[in-house]
């Protein structure tokens, strides 16, 4: 037991080691090992843990929408805008909010 302990303490990284590496680069531009090795620090680390899990969960949401972004074709509110009246009626009561303040 003492010595699975120390060889699991030899082989994972720090915590600021995989803070610094999922802040230098996203999670899936790392080596693969090194993704390895950083999922297995998150896994068991209770310092640490909760915080990076969110950080490469945020990471893949983000490359997720970079894959689909293009497939994205929304041009639902590409042409609205406001019309005269309404912009003058907005800009009335931003004016009356500023001058109550």
């Amino acid at each position: 037991m003492a010595q699975t302990r120390l060889t699991l303490t030899l082989i994972m990284f720090t915590c600021k080691q995989v803070s610094d590496s999922l802040n230098k680069a996203h999670f899936h531009s790392l080596p693969k090992w090194k993704q390895c090795m950083i999922k297995l620090h998150v896994k068991f680390c209770t310092f640490c843990g909760k915080y990076n899990t969110q950080v490469i969960e945020n990471h893949e949401m983000c490359q997720h929408f970079r894959q689909n972004e293009s497939k994205v074709n929304d041009t639902r509110f590409s042409e609205e805008t406001l019309n005269e009246s309404n912009k003058s009626a907005l800009k009335a009561k931003i004016q009356e909010i500023i001058e109550s303040k």
